[in-house]
C-alpha cells in the first residue's frame, strides 16, 4: 500500500492490461471479463492495519480496488497474502512477514 492505494507503477501496469477485446469486452449486459479461470496470487504489505474492524478500515483502498479490477477482467477470486502493520515497529514487522511467509507456504499448485 502506498499512500492508501496502489503504487503508480502498478496502476500503469493495470492500465496496460485493461484492454477492450483482450481482457474484457462490452456486450448487451455491459462489461464481461475475458481472463476468467485464471489463478491470481497477490502479495501486499501495509504500514498500518486496515482490515475490517480496525479504526482505519475505511481507508483500505488497496485490496478492495485490486479485487474489483481483477474481477472486472474475469478473475473472480484472487488470493491475497498480506503483511499488515509493518511500519508499526520491528516486532510487528517480523510477525507480519512471518505470517505472510507461512501463508505462502500453505499455497498449493493449481
Amino acid at each position: 500500500m502506498y499512500n492508501f492505494t496502489i503504487p503508480s507503477q502498478l496502476k500503469a501496469w493495470i492500465d496496460r492490461i485493461l484492454a477492450v477485446g483482450k481482457t474484457f469486452k462490452y456486450g448487451a449486459q455491459g462489461a464481461e471479463g475475458l481472463a476468467g479461470n485464471k489463478r491470481m496470487i497477490v502479495a501486499i504489505s501495509r504500514g498500518g492495519f486496515y482490515r475490517e474492524g480496525t479504526p482505519a478500515a475505511v481507508g483500505e483502498h488497496l485490496e478492495t480496488y485490486l479485487r474489483w479490477v481483477f474481477g472486472f477482467i474475469g478473475i473472480a477470486n484472487p488470493e491475497f497474502i498480506s503483511a499488515d502493520g509493518i511500519q508499526t515497529g520491528p516486532d510487528q514487522r517480523n510477525t507480519a512477514v512471518a505470517t505472510a511467509l507461512e501463508a505462502v507456504s500453505r499455497l498449493r499448485a493449481a
